[in-house]
């Protein structure tokens, strides 16, 4: 079962489309058209938290997929000597890995 993406076909009268799985920044969530990535801003912006809305709505039978894809480029929180360490700094660093374990998980070894 897929908890990072959501597949819909499209009507091409509909430009609103909900998910429900979670996500750290707006950044992480990718929409694709036709297997074809979507641009933030441009083609699609976020509605509200969790449903993203096309600029024009996706032809007819076009497959959609709003899916999350975690930045594994950098930790959430990074940590210095002398610092303070929040437990909101490691909680978000061990969700954006279970984020990515997950997203490993449904793309590749399903």
């Amino acid at each position: 079962m897929a908890v990072t993406e959501t597949s819909y076909t499209g009507n091409g009268s509909t430009t609103n489309y909900s998910f429900t799985f979670p996500y750290l920044k707006s950044t992480d969530i990718q929409v694709l058209v036709d297997n074809l990535l979507k641009t933030a801003g441009t083609d699609w912006s976020l509605a509200n938290a969790t449903t993203v809305q096309f600029n024009s709505a996706p032809a007819d039978q076009s497959a959609i997929k709003i899916r999350r894809q975690t930045n594994v480029d950098s930790l959430a929180a990074t940590f210095y000597a002398g610092s303070a360490i929040k437990s909101e700094d490691l909680n978000d660093n061990a969700t954006q890995n279970i984020y990515v374990a997950q997203e490993i998980n449904d793309r590749y070894l399903d």
